[in-house]
């Protein structure tokens, strides 16, 4: 009997240390399996330091987190990422990836998020989100009133001549839908907008920081050179007033 016993628990013994070999060669095996292309493999982790992973993944199981599946974002914090220009949206991972975009958001998020990308990965984020469809943003009526609209359409389209303020679509196209590097700024959340033309005027507010500030600029544009220069030279004599006004106008473009 005691030997019946014996033998039983050296069984279970042995099936014990079993299963924990099974276990961490497992963990070896998943995180050596070639990498995902869909999202209808629940057996690995979702950490950006695994084997590469494609970025529709990503965009789902990272990015969505903050910008949504379908690159619209439910904070006006946050940008809307559908329909933004794909080579902007490649310019932006990069510097993030090389921590030359800089924010209190980007250091607590966004450097974390992109320092592990490969070019790949950038080039397929960019891809997902550049194909996502743009949704119209919620403006309420006071924010959107007719004559905040009619003065924001009026920089927009014709800029300030006298003050040195050129026209908004000259560079982010006719319809604010963005042009190659130029980023997308129609439909975006008027707050965010607000931020950004701010900081453009006083570049030294890096709180909000997310275009950059000095350290900006397309890198394969080098008149725009130092970082910044473009936006800034345009932004700096934008009244309070206008700044609102042009940003409520363009949050309501489609």
């Amino acid at each position: 009997m005691v030997g019946h016993v014996m033998k039983i628990l050296l069984k279970a013994s042995s099936f014990s240390l079993i299963l924990l070999l099974g276990m961490l060669t497992g963990c070896t095996y998943f995180n050596n399996k070639p990498p995902v292309t869909s999202l209808e493999n629940p057996s690995r982790s979702r950490t950006l330091g695994d084997y590469e992973v494609a970025g529709n993944v990503l965009a789902v199981q990272v990015c969505a987190a903050c910008h949504g599946v379908n690159g619209q974002s439910q904070s006006p914090m946050v940008p809307n990422l559908a329909g933004q220009q794909k080579g902007y949206m490649v310019n932006q991972l990069q510097d993030y990836r090389d921590r030359t975009r800089s924010n209190k958001y980007a250091v607590q998020y966004m450097w974390g998020m992109a320092g592990s990308l490969t070019d790949k990965q950038i080039q397929e984020l960019a891809d997902y989100f550049s194909k996502k469809s743009p949704q119209k943003v919620q403006v309420s009526k006071i924010d959107a009133n007719d004559s905040k609209l009619a003065r924001g359409k009026e920089i927009f389209e014709n800029g300030i001549p006298k003050q040195g303020v050129i026209q908004c679509n000259s560079c982010h196209g006719p319809k604010g839908e963005g042009i190659a590097t130029f980023p997308r700024i129609a439909g975006q959340h008027a707050y965010y907008l607000i931020q950004q033309l701010n900081v453009w005027k006083e570049p030294a507010q890096r709180e909000f920081m997310e275009v950059g500030g000095n350290t900006w600029a397309p890198r394969t544009i080098t008149f725009a050179r130092p970082h910044g220069v473009l936006m800034q030279n345009e932004e700096k004599n934008l009244s309070e007033a206008d700044v609102e006004a042009v940003a409520v106008y363009l949050s309501t473009l489609q």
